[in-house]
């Protein structure tokens, strides 16, 4: 889940929001979006422990239809498109330490070499998950400490001016929109249960735990991010000039500490991206599978090579990422492009969740190994979240609506071509 979203979402939308408080409660309620999401989605999983997850999930309950796009949208938009995204953002952190490498040869690099390192395993792309991960908290606690005990150099978190949007406002939701970028992948160990030891019982905790974990962190990145800035210091476009992504996250640590925190900070991102390209790496091929295996995509996808992982559809995968780094550009519109990203997936996300109620509804003797807990509140308040999330940023961004109805219309003409099986 910790990816480098944290660093650069804040900067997309504080300064609108106008408030510290709000700019918090943004990212708090995201938390408990996910939270809400992870219960459901945890009782899902324990009764069905494929891999594949939300497509697997759809697919049940709404049809095959329904299935096929919530497995291609999240295979184009939160795999291929993210990682070619978080690839570029790595070109450009290396090309701080090397500017004579181009920022796309960097991300070609990083794509093949994580493809091959999952291909020889999953005890092996465990292994490397892990270690990414244990650094990357450890570094990012280093910084909550460190910034919590530097000098504030800003005002204090106050209630929002008059004037500004409040909690209910679409500028807010369509904040969160952004937001919730960074907590995609509380739902990944989903996409792997069938590689799951007792998935029944380890999916559903690895996804609370997560969950919870990465709420606490980013609400507490995003405090020391507000002792050293104001909201309205956040924008990316200071005295005129457009800023980097990041530069929110870099500019609260040259306020709070001395010394040459540039190439510090440049380091902690660097490790951050490296962990989140080798995660969605694994999982994103175990979508493609489950899709072929169910005849939703070309059969050759459904091959496991002799360490047992699908290795052909973790190629594919990359030489698709390939194709995306080839033509990308820059990130002056990375805002349009994460809300672009998040208002598909919210109704993938929002759908598979909802789901649980229909299950409980249509099946009420299936076995549940996992149960949500104060059923129907998490599903309910998911669902209620997510459609307010998605209305309020149509109101807010038209442009990525559109290219996200645009790209659901080629997806389904697509779908003949695609599918072996027809529905």
């Amino acid at each position: 889940m910790i990816g480098a979203g944290v660093f650069g979402a804040t900067g997309g939308f504080a300064y609108k929001l106008g408030s510290g408080t709000d700019v918090l409660l943004v990212w708090f309620f995201c938390g408990g979006l996910a939270l809400a999401g992870a219960l459901s989605l945890g009782e899902l999983a324990g009764m069905m422990p494929q891999a594949g997850g939300c497509y697997v999930f759809n697919r049940e309950i709404y049809g095959r239809t329904a299935g096929y796009l919530s497995g291609v949208l999240s295979m184009l938009l939160a795999f291929v498109g993210a990682l070619a995204f978080i690839a570029l953002l790595l070109g450009h952190h290396v090309a701080v330490f090397a500017p004579e490498i181009p920022p796309a040869a960097t991300a070609a690099v990083a794509i093949a070499t994580f493809s091959l390192i999952h291909c020889m395993g999953l005890a092996w792309g465990t292994r490397v998950n892990n270690t990414f991960t244990i650094f990357k908290l450890g570094v990012l606690v280093a910084f909550i400490i460190a910034g919590l005990c530097a000098t504030p150099a800003a005002a204090p978190i106050v209630a929002p001016a008059a004037g500004w949007p409040g909690v209910f406002s679409s500028t807010f939701a369509a904040a969160m929109v952004s937001a919730s970028f960074a907590y995609m992948g509380w739902e990944t160990t989903t996409f792997i249960s069938s590689e799951v030891r007792r998935p029944e019982r380890n999916v559903p905790l690895s996804l609370l735990a997560g969950t919870l974990i990465v709420t606490a962190t980013y609400l507490l990145i995003n405090f020391v991010y507000l002792r050293a800035l104001a909201p309205q210091e956040m924008s990316r476009t200071v005295e005129g000039v457009q800023t980097g992504i990041y530069d929110v996250g870099l500019r609260a640590a040259q306020r709070l500490f001395t010394g040459d925190v540039s190439t510090w900070f440049n380091v902690m991102i660097l490790v951050v991206l490296l962990s989140t390209i080798s995660t969605v790496t694994m999982v994103g091929a175990r979508v493609l599978l489950a899709m072929s295996q169910a005849g939703q995509l070309p059969a050759g996808l459904t091959q496991l090579n002799t360490r047992a992982v699908p290795a052909r559809a973790l190629l594919v995968q990359g030489a698709v990422t390939l194709l995306f780094i080839a033509v990308a550009r820059d990130f002056r519109n990375a805002d349009t492009l994460l809300q672009y990203i998040g208002m598909p997936l919210t109704v993938v996300m929002g759908a598979a969740v909802l789901g649980v109620i229909i299950l409980r509804r249509r099946d009420p003797s299936r076995v549940r190994p996992f149960r949500v807990p104060l059923y129907p509140l998490p599903p309910l308040l998911f669902g209620a979240l997510s459609l307010w999330m998605v209305i309020s940023s149509v109101r807010e961004n038209r442009a990525a609506a559109l290219a996200s109805a645009v790209t659901i219309v080629l997806l389904l003409l697509l779908k003949p071509l695609l599918c072996r099986k027809a529905d």
